[in-house]
């Protein structure tokens, strides 16, 4: 089981970065295998490189596993964040690569769009990407359904009744390849979403309200998480870094909190896992500022069953994955590639209901170091839904209005579909990748 170190490495970390990102500012030139697997360039060949390399189905032949990382990585800079120091190289001689302004950079705090871009465009708060620009309140879809409320003493993202604490949503992005299990805090967030990256494995979008938790390996953001993170209010999120085009859009996010370890402290490398997956956070370091988010999904009454088909067995299939899921009789407990999925407790991840959202998929123009191609799933507008939940299944529609609506949850009979009271995992997909019995 992964715990905070006594003594945070953040501050020590931050230190070797801003030599880092001296070093780079002087000896741009040299750079490493890991460096041109995360920097955002243009190749020979126009092609735009992004963090991290692509990892096949069975994750051992992956391009990344070739790559020498150095023996105390907790010392070292993040493979997955070294087009930082590419960006200061990029800046040239000046305040940029100043190691006093690099460390004060990295302990100012979550920073914002108005940090980025100070214009007010109306579209910065929106999407922006391969299907064009949305506005955080346009419409792109229509319900008569009312969205879900929850009542005092209810907290919001599961429906459970207890102490709700009054802070922001924390949104921390998970490595979920072989070699990032077991992980930590994926059995104590409230929402988990499932979403599918280059090379057809998956990352975890994993939202903490009601708990706080150790929680990593932390990995990179996506564009994928645009479409869905502006409906949490204003919440933190927590993720390694980005290439460049990737953090610009997140960044461009107004209603966000950015935490990423590029830019803020918290974080800490352990030391008994491999670089990249190995960087690890604390929720408590990233909630201090900011009210609850809204509720997310409509909730059934204590003790009232559920309609729909009594099913016992939910397969989901990514790429170069599958995710697992079996009705024990009071909870569906989940398992990855034909394997319990533990983590690093010692205890199963089990969730009280199963979202299986299909959603478009499209080429963001980006590939990894192994030319994948870089994915986006767009979780707005509307489309297929099939929901698990009381060991029932039910089939119907999702809708989310604006980006910064939650998900209503509608019945192909036009009712609302209701959720048992607990933690929800979100399966984003294309279509027919869902089977169960």
């Amino acid at each position: 089981m992964t715990s905070r170190p006594s003594s945070p490495r953040a501050p020590l970390f931050a230190a070797f970065l801003a030599a880092s990102l001296v070093g780079a500012a002087c000896s741009s030139s040299e750079t490493t295998d890991a460096d041109r697997s995360t920097e955002a360039v243009v190749s020979t060949t126009s092609t735009l490189v992004t963090d991290e390399p692509t990892e096949d189905a069975a994750e051992d032949t992956a391009a990344g596993d070739s790559t020498v990382y150095p023996p105390d990585p907790a010392l070292e800079i993040p493979a997955d964040l070294s087009f930082v120091a590419d960006s200061a190289a990029d800046a040239g001689p000046g305040p940029a690569t100043s190691a006093n302004d690099a460390v004060e950079a990295r302990n100012a705090g979550p920073q914002t769009a108005n940090d980025v871009d100070p214009s007010g465009d109306p579209f910065a708060a929106g999407y922006k990407g391969p299907v064009g620009s949305w506005g955080p309140t346009e419409v792109l879809s229509e319900t008569n359904i009312s969205f879900p409320t929850v009542a005092p003493g209810t907290a919001p993202l599961t429906g459970l009744a207890g102490s709700v604490p009054n802070r922001p949503a924390v949104v921390v992005k998970i490595d979920n390849s072989r070699k990032a299990r077991p992980q930590s805090g994926v059995t104590s967030a409230d929402i988990v979403i499932e979403e599918e990256v280059e090379g057809g494995i998956t990352r975890l979008a994993a939202i903490f309200h009601t708990n706080d938790s150790v929680v990593g390996p932390v990995r990179s953001a996506r564009t994928t998480d645009v479409s869905f993170i502006n409906a949490l209010g204003e919440p933190a999120f927590v993720y390694s870094g980005a290439n460049r085009i990737i953090d610009d859009v997140i960044l461009l996010q107004r209603r966000i909190q950015n935490f990423s370890a590029s830019r803020s402290g918290g974080y800490w490398r352990e030391s008994s896992r491999r670089a990249p997956s190995n960087l690890f956070a604390h929720t408590d370091s990233f909630n201090d500022n900011g009210n609850s988010p809204p509720a997310w999904f409509h909730y059934r009454a204590a003790g009232t069953a559920s309609p729909g088909t009594p099913t016992t067995s939910v397969t989901v299939r990514f790429g170069a994955s599958q995710a697992g899921w079996t009705w024990s009789g009071s909870t569906w407990l989940r398992t990855q590639n034909g394997s319990a999925h533990v983590a690093d407790t010692g205890v199963q991840v089990t969730a009280a209901n199963i979202v299986v959202a299909e959603v478009p998929s499209f080429d963001t123009g980006l590939r990894d170091s192994g030319g994948g191609v870089i994915p986006e799933f767009i979780w707005a507008g509307a489309g297929a839904v099939t929901v698990f939940t009381d060991g029932k299944r039910i089939e119907g529609q999702w809708v989310r209005p604006r980006l910064i609506d939650p998900a209503i949850l509608q019945a192909t009979d036009g009712s609302i579909i209701e959720l048992t009271p607990g933690v929800t995992w979100v399966e984003l997909v294309e279509p027919n990748r869902l089977s169960s019995s």
